[in-house]
This record gives structure tokens, sequence and C-alpha cells, in this order.
């Protein structure tokens, strides 16, 4: 450099820490990174809770708008330490009711600051310590195990996630008894299986193309010719069937196939509705029943006719039917046999 001033880092050198390239994670340390989540030095205030263990419960106004303002002009001096959402609900169970699961973060210490960096609207500056929840190992395996840690992991996020576990616990066997639950060697094997599909199925599973049933058979087949040839012969017969399967109407063609349907046939013993658009019937006149005569009266009086009683059915004819239907009557009784 040619009579130029060198800056600090050209007078220190190359640091130890800083000065090479930092090598790559390991396969296991970037599944770990991808289900647990990696570290980041600078999140939203929204997403950090309070911390329901903090005995702090009120703040001085004034200050925390002083140290806003500080934090907005000189910027944030000290980060704040936080733990992930998943650690902290690991490490105090107990209160996995209390943070909210749109909070990926719970302040540790630097309340004030988490608050300043509201007010202020800025990012607040953070450094997770984890370490009193365990290993990540073991944060991957309370966010597989339990109902209440589990992400919305896809199933080849899971099956990569057990992956590791087998690798860091060195086998399935230590795996099972690390997640317990109803978990067991064949639930860990039928997941891992997952693993053998072609890539392009793979991201089919992910993406719910393929369902999971269907994916985990073709994972258990031994060559990869056979894994694929499966998965596209059921997801072709899944196809048929779903093609052979009567679509139902909707829309405007529902209506018209309604409107085109023949009327439901009337019930025996009520009259045929009237077409939608015809005019109504005009209502029966009334008529005035002719006065029934005294021997009707009569007739209608007296007591039933005994069927049984010759005597009663002659005296029944005899004071009911006129002289020519009690002589037609005669006559087909006399009548021949």
């Amino acid at each position: 450099m040619s009579g130029g001033r060198l800056s600090a880092a050209e007078r220190a050198g190359a640091s130890a820490a800083f000065g090479t390239a930092r090598a790559p994670r390991s396969p296991r340390g970037q599944i770990i990174d991808a289900i647990v989540g990696t570290h980041p030095t600078s999140v939203s205030p929204d997403l950090v809770a309070e911390n329901p263990e903090n005995p702090r419960e009120e703040y001085d106004a004034d200050y925390i708008t002083s140290l806003a303002q500080n934090m907005r002009e000189v910027g944030q001096i000290q980060a704040a330490t936080v733990m992930t959402r998943l650690a902290f609900i690991v490490s105090h169970p107990e209160y996995k009711e209390s943070i909210p699961s749109d909070q990926e973060y719970v302040a540790i210490d630097g309340h004030c600051r988490r608050l300043a960096a509201q007010e202020a609207g800025i990012d607040l500056r953070i450094t997770v310590d984890d370490s009193p929840a365990g290993t990540r190992e073991d944060l991957l395996a309370a966010a597989l195990s339990a109902n209440h840690f589990r992400k919305n992991l896809t199933p080849i996020e899971e099956a990569r996630a057990i992956e590791a576990l087998v690798e860091f616990h060195g086998s399935a066997a230590a795996v099972v008894s690390v997640l317990g639950g109803a978990t067991n060697d064949s639930w860990i094997s039928t997941r891992r299986a997952l693993l053998n599909l072609p890539a392009e199925i793979q991201q089919k599973v992910a993406d719910k193309e393929v369902p999971i049933a269907i994916a985990r058979k073709a994972g258990s087949l031994p060559t990869p010719e056979e894994r694929t040839s499966y998965v596209e012969t059921k997801m072709a017969e899944r196809a048929a069937t779903q093609a052979a399967k009567p679509k139902p109407v909707r829309g405007r063609a529902a209506a018209a196939a309604k409107r085109l349907a023949p009327p439901p046939a009337p019930v025996q013993g009520t009259p045929p509705a009237a077409p939608p658009d015809s005019t109504p019937p005009a209502a029966p006149t009334s008529t005035v029943p002719e006065p029934r005569s005294n021997a009707s009266a009569a007739a209608d009086s007296q007591t039933a006719i005994d069927w049984t009683d010759p005597s009663s059915v002659a005296t029944a004819i005899l004071e009911r039917c006129s002289p020519a239907v009690i002589e037609a009557v005669a006559q087909k009784l006399l009548g021949p046999r």
C-alpha cells in the first residue's frame, strides 16, 4: 500500500478465528440447522417473548424511552441473551402454554433492551444460548418426539432428522430410547426408507403429490428402478380410480339439471301439484245439500242389521226397499243355483 494509512485489520493481520474460511457444516449439522434452526444475530423484538420467570413486573417508562433514543442514534452496545422457544420449553415444560407459538425466542437477559428496541422500531441484537436445554441433538429429538414441541415437518424433513439422530447415537434402537413415546424400530425404519427414494420422488412426497403410504412402501424395495416403478404404478392406479368416480355437478349445471328434472310423483291420496306458472284452479262452488226425508232420517236412526238373523234381514228389506226391489231380491234368492 503506497503512502496510505493501514487499517486496524491490516495492521493486525489475519486472525486465527476470522482469517480463514469456516469449515463447512457436516450433513448432520446441516440437517439439525434446518430443523432446529440456526442462530441469527438480530431479530425483530416482536419475535422475542417475555420470560415467564422474570421477577420484574414494572419498568421505568422514562428509562425505556431514553434507552430507545440512544439505541436508535448510537446503536445497541450489548446484545440481549435469549433462548429459542423450543429450548426454553424443553428446559421449562411448565411454560409451554405461556409462550405464543409465533414468538421464536424467549428473553433471558436484556428485557429493557427488548422493550427499547420495540419502542425505537429497530431490530434487537441477540445472542442465543440454548445450552440449558442440552445439546442440539437433544433439541432435535425434542422437536421430533413430543407433540408440544413438534414442528410442521414434511415427511422427508422428518426422515432426515431421524437419520441425523441415528448417526449421532449410533443405532436406531438408541434413537427409540431417546424419542420414547410410541416410537419403535419399525417406526424408525419406515421413515428412514423415504431417504432411499430418488430426489424427484422425495420432492413430490414433500409437496404432498405422492402419498406417504406409497412412498414408504417404495422406499423399502431393493433397487432404485423398483422404487420408481412402484411409485409410478401406484400413482397411475390412483389416477384411474379418481377418474372413474362420477364428478359432482355444481354451479349453473346443477341448477339447470334441477330445473329439467321431472317433478316427484304425488303421494297417493293427494292431488298433484300445479305447475309453477299455471293459474290456480278456481275454488269449487259450494252447493246446499237437499233436505233429507223423514223416512231416510228414520232409516238412519234404526239399529244395525244382524245379517245372521233372517227375520232381521227381512224386516230391514221390507222397511228400506221399494216393492220392485224386494221382488228382484226374491227372484235372485229363489233362482237356480
